[in-house]
């Protein structure tokens, strides 16, 4: 014969049914006692029952519901931790955009070179000293400052940044380089602040010098426009789960 084993649903039940017989046998033997029992006592004792049943309920309900939450968080760590393997040999240099990779805990800080208002202007010793950990993939996301940083003017951004490129390779010759585009800013942030509009002059620009150089160019200028819901509120930045979408292309135009 199979055992039956009481789950905690099963336990809720009995503990209702328990009550419940308690306080008939106890109004049962009253009524023996004294005949005047009045209907407010009897509604009084069901309603307490009814209370007892929803919060035997409500505590399952809130058991399943942490497991779900549990559930969820251990498949966001999953995600993270194979990210993390992902880029083990990789670094990622550019600016706020950027920083969100390691701000929503994505990657590590040693993955990461990146901070708010990050352009390349001044940025020789932020590329030398990436170069110096000799990674075998790195990645470059700069622009977004910048078009504003070189007043829109797109061949002295290049010129800039086609130097700080090959600088990084000739201290990690064995490094390989990968830009991504400018991602694409909402029409509302263009508003707000004209020299984002160079946006798609300086990602021709982006691309030509990759091809000049060698550089393999990842064009991520897409996924934004995709994925509306993930633009933050000032139309640059991004939400959280933008960075599992953009680091899959990186992985995936970077052959890794």
């Amino acid at each position: 014969m199979q055992k039956f084993f009481p789950t905690k649903a099963s336990k809720a039940v009995a503990v209702v049914v328990a009550a419940f017989l308690v306080f008939f046998m106890f109004n049962l033997c009253r009524g023996y006692a004294k005949a005047d029992v009045s209907d407010e006592e009897i509604n009084e004792n069901i309603n307490q029952i009814e209370a007892l049943q929803i919060a035997e309920v409500a505590t399952i309900e809130n058991a399943v519901a942490q497991l779900d939450r549990a559930s969820k968080v251990d498949a966001t760590a999953g995600q993270r931790i194979r990210y993390r393997r992902a880029f083990a040999r990789s670094i990622i240099l550019g600016d706020s955009l950027t920083e969100g990779l390691t701000v929503y805990n994505w990657l590590t800080e040693a993955q990461v070179s990146a901070k708010v208002g990050g352009g390349i202007v001044y940025a020789d010793d932020q590329f030398q000293t990436a170069a110096k950990t000799f990674p075998e993939f790195a990645f470059f996301a700069f622009g977004m400052n910048d078009m504003g940083n070189f007043g829109g003017d797109e061949k002295a951004f290049i010129a800039k940044y086609s130097q700080l490129l090959n600088d990084f390779a000739a201290t990690s010759p064995d490094t390989k380089i990968c830009v991504c585009s400018i991602s694409t800013p909402t029409e509302g942030a263009i508003k707000g602040n004209h020299s984002i509009s160079y946006y798609k002059t300086f990602n021709t620009a982006i691309e030509a010098m990759c091809k000049d150089n060698g550089f393999t160019f990842i064009d991520i200028s897409d996924i934004l426009p995709s994925h509306p819901d993930l633009y933050a509120g000032d139309g640059i930045h991004a939400a959280p789960s933008y960075y599992p979408i953009w680091m899959d292309r990186m992985i995936e135009v970077a052959g890794m």
